[in-house]
């Protein structure tokens, strides 16, 4: 997938859509890194990962990216075994002497179209100073 760098990012801008299969092996991985117990859906949490994942492979980001904060509402609940539809796109793009902000609008779906879950989730990047020589 070809990236395009952060500078290149503004508001309005779609990442690819992705799509990720909720499967048992995954969810399970998930639940025993945060030590939730397992059940036959998938967490909500581990559909927001897979949301944010969204635009991982989109954009090359600097070093020092910090997730400020997030919000999600839940829709519905979503079986193991599911494959669903992650998009993500740039809502608003701040520029500060020090550093720069990113807000982000994130939709998930399932394969019939249902909206599983939206949010919105806020990255502060720093601002990538040349070398002084």
């Amino acid at each position: 997938m070809a990236t395009i760098s952060y500078g290149e990012l503004a508001p309005g801008y779609e990442f690819p859509v992705t799509t990720h299969e909720m499967s048992s092996s995954f969810i399970s991985s998930y639940v025993k890194a945060v030590e939730s117990p397992d059940d036959k859906y998938a967490p909500p949490l581990a559909i927001a990962a897979c949301a944010m994942n969204a635009m991982t492979g989109a954009v090359s980001f600097p070093p020092g990216i910090i997730h400020a904060s997030q919000e999600f509402e839940f829709f519905r609940l979503v079986p193991i075994g599911t494959t669903i539809i992650c998009h993500a796109r740039v809502i608003r793009k701040l520029a500060r002497s020090t550093m720069h902000m990113l807000e982000l609008e994130l939709s998930v779906f399932n394969k019939n179209g249902e909206r599983i879950q939206s949010g919105k989730a806020t990255l502060i990047l720093p601002v990538q100073r040349a070398n002084a020589q």
